[in-house]
């Protein structure tokens, strides 16, 4: 541990003690609100070409090239920016990104640039959206992190922790690839050199198995017919069954911090920062925005979502939802000032996958929301922003990077 979060956690041990607040109060109001939202809809990051040799029948054909943003996900997104305008309202927040009181962070990919502009139109229509981001193909410590992942081919997923409902449904998915799922059907697959998900390594089976099933899960976000979606082997239950191929393989692959301490410990000690000077305290690194700023927005990955969930040992999985971290899913951090003290709360808002797909936002039920368990806080829902800090200085470690001042961008 290094010596800045050495005496940060001294200081914060020192500080005065606040209790749990235990539930809503008529005197509480949210200093400020972290929002990390993961992209738009975007096509699968290999070409159908690449993917075709895991399936029987073509995968198919996107508008835009591999990685990204498509042109419902910028629709989505516009809702969404609606949607999260009327959300900032009600907690009496501005929605305005025109004065910077709101201000987004972009990672420097094309498809997570484009989401924060569809984003802040749907937000701030009156203004040009504004946002900062590093040039595209330069990454950015926050969002990439300081490296030390498990990079190889089973993306440090233990085959021994995959439980009998996982295999199942790789055995499902496989089915759907292929058409078949008999022993005859995989050996005259393999025969054709196709390359089949069962009867080898499981572990790896399950992180291809992940990424071919969030590639089904877009084209049913994108609003493709079943026949290309799944090959008419899916309804939307079932693309809903698969994508837990997905979930389960981020959640063996992130689910201690110090597995996702490479990815997500600078971001999780800057979004730490950014809180406590808030609330007019120092922070162990410097903020991603002055104090004054009431909403934050940080546009990154599926990846970023499962890293913080890893680092502070959260859950949300919703069985009426289906997948985890979907484009526009996002992991909320509020700071809110109650007669106790200051606390943070941690939810999510994840879009369902109907509301994916018809692009709408609007309705009561588009968004599935859940008020998380904070287990390193006694496994209350609200945690006083010094015992937060600390579980961010232990989490994070010595997987801090400098902070690179990345550039504004006004489209």
């Amino acid at each position: 541990m290094s010596m800045r979060v050495g005496y940060l956690l001294c200081a914060l041990l020192l500080a005065s003690p606040v209790t749990f607040a235990t539930g809503a109060d008529a005197q509480e109001h949210v200093l400020q609100r972290i929002i990390l939202i993961r992209h738009g809809i975007r096509s699968p990051t290999k070409a159908p070409a690449e993917l075709a040799k895991y399936a029987a029948e073509p995968w198919p054909a996107w508008p835009v090239a591999p990685g990204q943003l498509t042109p419902h996900g910028i629709d989505t997104l516009h809702s969404l920016g609606k949607r999260m305008g009327q959300d900032l309202a009600l907690a009496g927040l501005s929605q305005d990104a025109c004065h910077g009181e709101v201000r987004v962070i972009a990672d420097s990919t094309p498809r997570n640039r484009a989401s924060a502009v569809a984003l802040l139109e749907g937000l701030s229509p009156a203004c040009a959206p504004t946002y900062q981001a590093f040039p595209a193909g330069q990454d950015d410590p926050l969002f990439r992190g300081t490296g030390g992942g498990d990079d190889d081919d089973k993306g440090g997923i233990d085959a021994a922790a995959i439980d009998e409902g996982t295999r199942a449904t790789l055995a499902e998915l496989q089915q759907v690839l292929l058409g078949c799922h008999d022993d005859a059907c995989v050996a005259k697959a393999r025969e054709s050199g196709k390359q089949v998900l069962l009867g080898g390594d499981l572990a790896k089976a399950l992180k291809t198995a992940g990424s071919l099933a969030e590639n089904i899960m877009l084209a049913y976000a994108q609003g493709m017919p079943a026949a290309q979606y799944g090959w008419d082997r899916l309804d939307a239950a079932g693309v809903a069954r698969i994508i837990q191929l997905h979930n389960a393989s981020f959640q063996l692959a992130h689910a201690t911090p110090e597995a996702s301490r490479g990815r997500g410990g600078n971001m999780l000690a800057h979004i730490t920062a950014t809180l406590l000077v808030a609330a007019g305290k120092p922070g162990p690194v410097s903020a991603l925005a002055p104090a004054s700023t009431r909403v934050l927005v940080l546009v990154g990955h599926d990846t970023d979502l499962a890293a913080q969930a890893g680092l502070l040992g959260l859950h949300w999985h919703d069985v009426t939802n289906g997948d985890d971290f979907p484009p526009g899913g996002a992991l909320i951090y509020d700071l809110v000032r109650t007669p106790r003290g200051d606390v943070v709360r941690l939810s999510v808002a994840m879009p369902t996958l109907t509301a994916l797909r018809t692009g709408d936002m609007t309705p009561s039920g588009a968004i599935a929301r859940k008020t998380l368990v904070q287990p390193a806080c006694g496994a209350w829902q609200t945690c006083p922003l010094e015992h937060f800090a600390m579980v961010s200085a232990h989490a994070s470690g010595d997987a801090l990077a400098p902070q690179l001042k990345s550039e504004p961008v006004t489209h």
